[in-house]
């Protein structure tokens, strides 16, 4: 899956891989891992909501990912970005 937004004038894709469960922040200079397939609380979580925050070109970027209660693993999950405290980008996807 893929979400393009921008960050201030620089171009920018959050990127996670459906079947590892990698997600990364991806801008033309940059590529900052948010969840690593081989860091154990990719696969294995007991909360709802989780979040990320990192800063790119001096923008403050946060990436919410939301899943369901049930069957999280095959169902649509939803997920959020901010850039400074806007939301840029409301994507609900595997």
């Amino acid at each position: 899956m893929e979400i393009d937004f921008s960050i201030g004038n620089i171009p920018a894709k959050l990127r996670r891989g459906w079947f590892w469960g990698g997600m990364k922040l991806v801008t033309p200079s940059e590529s900052l891992w948010l969840q690593h397939p081989l860091q154990p609380s990719t696969h294995w979580s007991f909360r709802l909501t989780r979040s990320w925050q990192r800063t790119v070109a001096g923008h403050r970027v946060r990436v919410e990912k939301t899943r369901p209660l049930l069957g999280a693993g095959i169902r649509s999950q939803g997920y959020r970005v901010f850039v400074d405290g806007e939301l840029v980008a409301d994507v609900d996807g595997m």
